[in-house]
């Protein structure tokens, strides 16, 4: 904790360190859980009623990929977080895998929002079709960073990841059907948004909650969006989602 009183030293410990990581306070450490807990089974039903809406094989497909990996995001994000809370001190390695996985989800999880659009829709363009299974290249490759320089490079990780996830939406100039596009990039904003929060530890209290919280709000936003324009195409057939 800091040497002075009030809501720092309840809410927020001191920044850290170059290189260092940041030590969440015990309010923190509660609001990281939770705050990507409590969506995991609103997550579940959004997938269970997406697949019901399905009515291909391919929007089942895509539906399901979308679905696990938001699911697994949330999942791991949770479990990661509740190690820190509950043996922070005392299993170091486990948390540190814990936290391999958690940022390997977020690779994954970008590479699964792009999917259905980028298998659903068509784009006019050379590289449109090859896209599809670029975004999971880089994942891949996301994944083998992690492995190989966790927490080395912070600045270079984020803007890694910034990368990753807008790269893909190139692609969307050159679809010939734009339906949906408006709410797409609004969740993206909300995701970028969300980054400055990221970076912010040790500067606003609960900066990593508030994070979690865009990441629910754009998940949200983009798992509507797939429901509304790529699944269920009658708006007179949605029901409350």
């Amino acid at each position: 904790m800091c040497d002075t009183c009030g809501v720092q030293s309840i809410f927020m410990n001191p920044r850290s360190k170059v290189g260092a990581s940041y030590n969440p306070t015990m309010y923190e450490h509660y609001a990281n859980v939770l705050t990507h807990a409590i969506p995991i089974p609103f997550a579940y039903y959004g997938t269970k009623h997406m697949i019901e809406s399905s009515s291909t094989n391919l929007q089942h497909l895509v539906t399901l990929i979308y679905a696990t990996f938001t699911i697994l995001l949330f999942t791991m994000s949770s479990c990661y977080h509740l190690s820190e809370l509950l043996f922070r001190p005392a299993k170091p390695r486990l948390r540190y895998y814990l936290h391999i996985t958690d940022r390997v989800s977020i690779y994954f999880f970008i590479a699964s929002s792009y999917t259905p659009w980028l298998v659903l829709r068509h784009c006019d363009t050379f590289f449109g079709p090859h896209m599809k299974w670029m975004v999971w290249a880089f994942a891949v490759l996301g994944c083998a960073y992690q492995i190989s320089f966790h927490e080395r490079y912070k600045t270079f990780e984020t803007i890694l990841y910034v990368f990753i996830a807008g790269t893909p939406a190139l692609v969307f100039l050159y679809m010939t059907d734009t339906t949906g596009m408006h709410l797409m990039i609004l969740g993206g904003i909300v995701y970028i948004a969300g980054v400055v929060f990221f970076k912010l530890d040790g500067v606003i209290p609960f900066a990593h909650a508030l994070w979690h919280l865009f990441v629910v709000l754009g998940a949200y936003i983009h798992t509507f969006c797939v429901y509304r324009y790529l699944i269920v195409q009658d708006y007179k057939e949605i029901s409350a989602f």
